[in-house]
């Protein structure tokens, strides 16, 4: 009986973690057409008037690049912004451009945005496992940082069973990892992401 309400007691303090403003489903959509022609994508963000998130951004590791764009969503009140981030090239082959990878949303600070983005390829060349990130734009809008969004503590289910409830649950801290992110390869930024010599 100690255990079961041990095991409820922290579940009931893991789900005290921050939800997401916005969520995806399981599995990304079908692709959507427009993506295939970079020039259509340049030519459709020149002409909305883009935000300072939006345009086309480059994994530097792998170069995929994605678009990011703003989505009007009737269903929403007038003033509620959106933007959907779409691939236009990926490193696997099975991810056709067009595809759904998340969705953001600003927060109420300055560059920082909520996200739901996918982060595995599944079968039928389709994205799966949405994760929640803060994405924060830096260096004068020319990177975009990820950070995944964990909980702040974890459960020890080996720990409850001499104990019951001493140490069961334990913080979580930071190890250090190097960010994620991209640069800005579309509007070109005002600071280059690599110094550029005459």
């Amino acid at each position: 009986m100690r255990l079961a309400i041990a095991i409820l007691l922290s579940f009931c303090c893991l789900s005290l973690a921050a939800e997401s403003t916005v969520s995806l489903p399981a599995e990304s959509p079908a692709p959507q057409s427009g993506f295939a022609d970079v020039k259509a994508v340049i030519t459709r963000i020149a002409d909305s008037g883009p935000h300072r998130i939006e345009g086309i951004w480059q994994f530097p590791g792998s170069g995929a690049t994605v678009a990011i764009e703003r989505i009007t969503d009737r269903s929403k009140l007038p003033g509620a912004v959106t933007y959907n981030m779409v691939v236009v090239r990926s490193e696997n082959r099975t991810i056709k451009p067009g595809t759904l990878m998340g969705v953001l949303a600003p927060t109420a600070k300055s560059h920082t945005y909520d996200a739901a983005i996918y982060t595995s390829a599944g079968r039928k060349a389709r994205l799966t496992a949405p994760k929640h990130f803060t994405l924060t734009l830096g260096e004068e809008n020319s990177r975009l940082i990820f950070k995944r969004v964990k909980s702040k503590y974890s459960l020890n289910l080996w720990r409850i069973l001499p104990y019951m409830f001493r140490y069961a649950v334990r913080q979580n801290n930071n190890t250090g990892e190097a960010p994620v992110g991209c640069i800005k390869i579309f509007p070109l930024p005002d600071a280059p992401s690599e110094p550029r010599y005459l």
